[in-house]
């Protein structure tokens, strides 16, 4: 069981390492579902994970390689190619990335538009205050953004040997038309988003530190 916190209660997160340790998913009172779980990092920096997150969407074979077998493509928005054509990584921008992936036995070509915690509603001193140097988030669509229904959050608490993150989807939250929630809100969906996020981050916690080494270090 796993605690009902709703998407605008979503800094109380932060302030529970009870909560921060849930995994599994659970419909809320709102008729959306909301997905929790977590993942050991150990080894794993901040600098790491903006650079992941700048550096994979570059290439589908970095995608690929990050889930075999349920990542298919990645790709970018015109908008941003100054963003992630710098030879360097940049500061982070708010930016939004087409990945094509396989959640719940679908085969999805998602959107996600990233922006900073601070615009997602997360209270920078309630994440100071807590340990958490790092937030990755953003609203998720279908259909390369034709409709948008999910708020995705990637919360980075600092630990002793690395991070440990707690993930959090609110599936439905900006879904308003009843044939997307109808579509988009159902146990089947839940599951596998549980079941793919458990695997993702396993997947990444274990090809990271060397993967950024050997592309950083030349």
């Amino acid at each position: 069981m796993i605690t009902l916190t709703e998407f605008k209660d979503k800094n109380e997160i932060l302030k529970s390492k009870d909560i921060q340790k849930e995994m599994g998913f659970a419909k809320l009172p709102d008729g959306n579902y909301l997905v929790s779980m977590t993942c050991p990092m150990p080894g794993i920096t901040t600098d790491m994970i903006n650079w992941w997150f700048w550096w994979h969407p570059q290439a589908d074979e970095r995608y690929k390689a990050w889930f075999p077998g349920e990542h298919f493509a990645v790709s970018y928005a015109k908008k941003d190619k100054s963003y992630f054509q710098q030879e360097k990584m940049p500061a982070f921008s708010p930016n939004s990335q087409f990945p094509v992936e396989r959640i719940g036995g679908r085969r999805l070509p998602l959107r996600i538009d990233f922006v900073s915690p601070e615009d997602f509603g997360f209270d920078k001193k309630t994440m100071d205050d807590n340990s958490f140097p790092l937030i990755v988030c953003g609203h998720v669509g279908a259909f390369r953004g034709l409709v948008f229904h999910t708020e995705m959050a990637h919360i980075f608490r600092q630990d002793e040997d690395g991070l440990f993150l707690v993930s959090r989807f609110w599936i439905g939250q900006l879904a308003e038309n009843p044939v997307v929630r109808k579509f988009v809100l159902t146990e089947e969906t839940a599951k596998g988003m549980t079941e793919h996020c458990y695997q993702e981050y396993r997947n990444l916690a274990k090809m990271l530190p060397d993967l950024y080494k050997n592309e950083n270090v030349k």
